[in-house]
């Protein structure tokens, strides 16, 4: 049996329900309680007879016996009864019944188990489905114990049964999940009701005909609409799994249970940068204490006002949006992300005010508490060398903030010109250049033994996110072909590596052994980001995890890489690459060469190039890179720094597929 997340089959089943949004329709909105039919765009609309009872369009000479196979002609087609859809059969067997779902899925923990209708059935330890035909319109689908009589949707009977069932589910239904609110409104089905959409109040239209829902005109998939103790839900199915989609009457009892948001809010809140600022919620969600000055300083006076007070309060889901309100007052409105955190924020229009919050026994804030306490006892450093840029609150420091030394710091920050052999040294470095506000070129680090750091969690130097939004490392490391061993690092965030962000800086004579990086975007062994860096004799080794990821570097751009290697496994496979977009660049294929020329003054001309972005001279100077010159409005150039005894190379670059590559031929000379 396989499992699927349900998140993930909502996403999915949503996804297939509203695809036919992007069609090519002009026609606008149209009320969803229309009557009228599209029997021109319709499989299923026939041209009833003015009689109260019409014929059925079945056309069936004989109806078999005995139980009957998924593959049998006589089942073809739709079966409903006065619940609506219950099953569906092609040429091909049975594509989907709706009890497949009930019978064969569980809820745990909001994982959904899902069954096969062909492969897992006879794994499953449920029976199949036995059918049995009772005369030419009519069937029984039995299994488990239940029974179910169905009528062919083409029958007198099914189209009666499918006619009430319409009547009986046009209306306004609703789904939360997650704490996203929808709307969904049903009606009969027509071409314009079908395909209007209001995605701004995230309000969608179904049309119905009969208990089915066309994904498209030109599609033949079909989403089946059962109603079931109040709920209406929708059966879909997809890669040989039935899915299902619930809906409940927005007047209803329990959709209004579902729009108090006070069970899933109940608990305490905690501010990570700010532990003592709590929210706490109690009895279900009516009940709010407030704790802490953060709130005030982020929100202004009238927040901090709740500081220290209990409120009894309502929380209830606004298109998402949770509304905690105290008599009849809002105090301040909540989306909540995930189980562990929520936003909070005081004004709808500043959606970039806002402040995330975890729950108390959250990894979150138990990792907060550590820093916390860890800072108080490195109360002598901190006040030494301030965390201005807040890096220690806006990322995570590793075991960086405990092993490094103010001593240490205060011999070598006057030179600017720090020794490291041992962990203890090196992380005292890191923490100086991830704290500090230094000019570009202002430190430098040598090497000076081997450093293994097995057993510590390391963080890279370099980052983005703090008060500046950014902190970069723009300085140089000389290795002195000393090598760091067993470097972990085990980051959620961007730009993670030894150097995580670096601008402009060099790198020279370093080893990087046996290391585990794993980050978000931007992931290498040196360097997560690498930009207008000089890295030489270089070699790493290990595996990395992440987006835009590569060996020795992550992303790179405009970098001049000289003499180095790699030997390191990337996301699982064996890289063969420098960097990200090394790979990326070798998988672009020009197909049509720009045709550049040289002079005897060595001065290089292009003709006019069309369909490229970006256009730039790029120089080589003895193998390295030496210029990167914008040529969008220079149709020649002579390099200004041809020397006699030197090689040079020179080709146009382009911006294409999101990276710079060659766009036409290399040539290449030597100054006599």
């Amino acid at each position: 049996m396989k499992k699927k997340a349900l998140p993930i089959i909502v996403a999915l089943l949503s996804a297939i329900l509203f695809s036919a949004c992007s069609s090519d329709n002009t026609g606008g909105n149209a009320s969803s309680n229309t009557g009228t039919e599209s029997k021109a765009f319709s499989q299923f609309t026939r041209d009833n007879s003015e009689s109260d009872t019409p014929e059925s369009n079945r056309t069936v000479t004989e109806v078999p016996s005995g139980e009957l196979s998924d593959n049998d002609e006589f089942l073809n087609g739709i079966w409903v009864d006065e619940n609506g859809f219950v099953a569906y059969f092609s040429e091909n067997g049975r594509i989907t019944v709706f009890d497949d779902f009930n019978r064969f899925n569980d809820y745990i923990y909001g994982e959904v188990e899902s069954y096969a209708a062909d492969s897992d059935a006879a794994a499953s330890d449920k029976t199949a489905p036995s059918i049995t035909a009772k005369d030419a319109d009519t069937i029984t689908i039995s299994a488990d114990g239940t029974s179910y009589t169905a009528y062919h949707a083409d029958s007198a009977k099914g189209e009666e049964l499918s006619e009430k069932f319409v009547e009986s589910v046009v209306g306004e239904w609703g789904t939360i999940s997650y704490g996203y609110e929808q709307i969904y409104d049903v009606g009969k089905y027509n071409i314009l009701s079908t395909f209007s959409n209001d995605f701004s109040s995230d309000r969608y239209t179904i049309g119905l005909e009969g208990v089915s829902m066309r994904v498209s005109l030109l599609s033949d998939g079909y989403i089946f609409a059962r109603l079931v103790d109040d709920k209406l839900t929708f059966y879909s199915y997809y890669d040989d799994y039935t899915y299902s989609f619930e809906l409940m009457k927005t007047n209803s009892e329990e959709y209004k249970k579902l729009k108090d948001a006070g069970a899933a809010i109940d608990g305490t809140w905690v501010y990570p940068d700010d532990t003592g600022s709590t929210l706490v919620f109690t009895n279900g969600g009516t009940s709010l204490k407030v704790t802490g000055e953060a709130f005030g300083v982020i929100f202004g006076d009238e927040f901090g006002k709740l500081s220290g007070k209990t409120y009894e309060i309502s929380a209830t889901y606004e298109k998402g949006i949770i509304n905690i309100s105290s008599e009849g007052k809002t105090l301040f409105y909540a989306e909540q992300y995930s189980y562990d955190s929520i936003a909070v924020y005081t004004d709808k229009e500043t959606e970039y005010t806002l402040i995330e919050l975890y729950r108390e026994n959250s990894e979150t804030i138990d990792i907060a508490k550590e820093t916390e306490k860890l800072m108080e006892q490195k109360a002598d450093l901190l006040n030494a060398y301030p965390d201005d840029d807040l890096w220690l609150k806006s990322t995570e420091c590793g075991d960086i903030l405990s092993l490094a030394d103010k001593d240490y710091i205060d011999k070598y920050a006057p030179s600017g010109y720090f020794l490291a052999g041992t962990p203890q040294e090196l992380a005292s470095f890191a923490y100086y250049v991830n704290t500090q506000p230094l000019e570009q070129g202002q430190v430098s680090l040598e090497l000076t033994a081997d450093i293994d750091l097995s057993g510590y969690n390391w963080l890279p130097m370099g980052w983005s996110g703090g008060a500046e939004n950014e902190h970069p490392f723009a300085f140089c490391v000389y290795g002195k072909e000393h090598t760091i061993k067993n470097m972990t690092i085990n980051s959620n965030g961007s730009n993670a590596g030894f150097i995580g962000w670096g601008t402009v800086c060099g790198v020279f004579d370093l080893r990087i052994e046996d290391a585990v990086v794993e980050g978000g975007d931007n992931v290498g062994v040196i360097t997560g980001q690498a930009i207008m860096g000089n890295y030489s004799n270089c070699y790493a080794s290990g595996t990395v995890e992440g987006y835009s990821a590569g060996s020795m570097l992550g992303y790179e751009a405009n970098c001049s890489i000289k003499n180095c290697s790699a030997d390191v496994t990337v996301n699982g496979e064996k890289f063969d690459f420098i960097s990200w977009n090394e790979k990326e660049k070798s998988e672009i294929v020009i197909d049509d060469p720009v045709t550049i020329t040289i002079d005897e003054d060595y001065t290089v001309t292009r003709p006019l190039v069309e369909g490229y972005a970006n256009l730039g001279w790029m120089v080589f100077k003895d193998g390295e890179q030496v210029l990167h010159r914008n040529a969008e409005d220079e149709m020649s150039y002579c390099y200004f720094g041809n020397e006699r005894g030197h090689s040079y190379k020179i080709y146009l670059t382009a911006y294409v597929k999101g990276q710079y590559v060659p766009i036409s031929n290399i040539i290449e000379y030597t100054v006599e």
